[in-house]
């Protein structure tokens, strides 16, 4: 995975832009050659959820979620995040994580972005 971009969420998207704007660098990175491996933390799977319209700029991300469901990227959360926001008939891939997962792919990833 030395040649992945880890984009790494864990701003909160009811109180800050940030979320979403990583969500559209991702994306951004996602057209190129790069593998993109997006982890979402804390309050950040609520940008997955069906109502997004108490998001900061949730209107804004309506505009790039689909192309991730297009591509078939798959969200990895962090267990305990999952558990808080349960993400149950999203229409995205979303892979489970646990902290020591994260931490390797940490460790694994050639480059990394922390939001």
């Amino acid at each position: 995975m030395t040649d992945a971009i880890l984009v790494l969420i864990k701003s909160n998207p009811l109180e800050s832009h940030r979320p979403v704007e990583a969500i559209r660098i991702a994306l951004g990175l996602a057209s190129g050659d790069h593998t993109v491996v997006i982890v979402l933390l804390s309050q950040a799977p609520l940008l997955l959820a069906d109502d997004t319209e108490d998001l900061v700029d949730g209107d804004i991300l309506q505009k790039y979620l689909p192309t991730f469901k297009e591509m078939g990227q798959t969200f990895l959360v962090e267990e305990g995040s999952l558990r808080a926001h349960p993400l149950k008939d999203s229409d995205y891939k979303i892979r489970p994580v646990s902290l020591d997962g994260i931490a390797d792919l940490l460790r694994q990833a050639g480059r990394s972005i922390i939001f």
